[in-house]
């Protein structure tokens, strides 16, 4: 974002916030009641002292931006991908300057590089597109998005079993071959079209028919779950599935919520999908997982503003 953006009403999706169901717990310790009415204490209280200044809005507008950044550094870690932290930071920022980046130290290297400004530009376009513009999360959008996540970037098989696949035949192309995670196989390649196309279906569906009550950090998770349990692309499924997760939740309550920075974060985020995946219980324990980072980033914000 910059600071051209119309931060007048924030979040820009208007809604009633309530609490669904959902939430799992899976730690002695978690009571996701709470945690809701924690980020809507929050919320509220952020929404209630909302000014349309120049100099509140550029506040606004460099916490989301540092947290765009901090989702970007890690969720690249969770894939093995991208680049160290002050290097993610530096050339993250000159995207946002409307700069080229370039390799400028001896810890870089192009394709980290690549994977660090795609990703910059991919969330640029997702969340204008979907946040500011208002545009329905379709497969147009996913597969626009993820064609400049990956672009440059090619599919390199670690143990070099498989062939080099250029980044113009796997980005924003769903996929042909059969993928998957350890013990898990995801959907037929012939069924992901349908698959795509019911999901992005359903989705809209949802937010059409809870235009005035919503559960975002719910919904934000059960499609984030959904999409990488299709695995549409050859490769880039994690980084886009973090990125819905975030257009969700930015649209309906202006935040976006950093994942795998730190290793346990990562192995916790991981253990909760492959239970998701094997125990076939739907989303509700990594709804509370973004429950509880949502409450956190904003109570964070909350704190950043107050300092204005």
């Amino acid at each position: 974002m910059d600071s051209h953006c119309d931060m007048r009403n924030w979040p820009l999706g208007r809604v009633v916030i309530s609490s669904d169901n959902i939430y799992y717990t899976y730690r002695d310790n978690q009571r996701p009641n709470c945690l809701f009415d924690k980020a809507m204490r929050h919320l509220g209280h952020i929404t209630a002292n909302h000014r349309a200044t120049q100099c509140y809005k550029e506040k606004l507008v460099n916490w989301v931006n540092d947290s765009v950044i901090h989702a970007i550094y890690g969720s690249n870690m969770i894939e093995r991908a991208g680049l160290p932290w002050i290097d993610t930071l530096n050339h993250c920022n000159q995207v946002l300057r409307g700069s080229e980046p370039e390799v400028d130290s001896d810890s870089d290297d192009i394709r980290g590089l690549r994977e660090v400004v795609n990703h910059m530009r991919a969330y640029q376009h997702i969340l204008r597109r979907f946040v500011f513009e208002g545009e329905d999360m379709s497969e147009n959008l996913i597969k626009d998005t993820h064609t400049i996540l990956c672009k440059g970037v090619s599919i390199i098989d670690p143990e070099y079993v498989y062939p080099e696949v250029p980044y113009r035949r796997y980005a924003g192309k769903y996929r042909t071959v059969h993928v998957g995670a350890g013990d898990t196989m995801f959907v037929t390649p012939k069924f992901v079209p349908a698959k795509m196309t019911e999901m992005c279906a359903d989705l809209k569906k949802e937010l059409d028919e809870w235009s005035e009550t919503l559960d975002p950090f719910s919904v934000a998770s059960k499609y984030s779950l959904r999409f990488v349990e299709i695995h549409p692309f050859q490769d880039g499924n994690g980084r886009m599935c973090r990125m819905i997760l975030n257009a969700i939740l930015f649209r309906y309550v202006g935040i976006v919520v950093p994942i795998g920075e730190s290793v346990e974060d990562q192995v916790e985020y991981i253990d909760i999908k492959k239970r998701a995946s094997r125990d076939m219980e739907g989303h509700g324990e990594y709804a509370t997982f973004v429950l509880d980072k949502g409450a956190k980033a904003l109570e964070d914000l909350q704190q950043t503003l107050q300092r204005y």
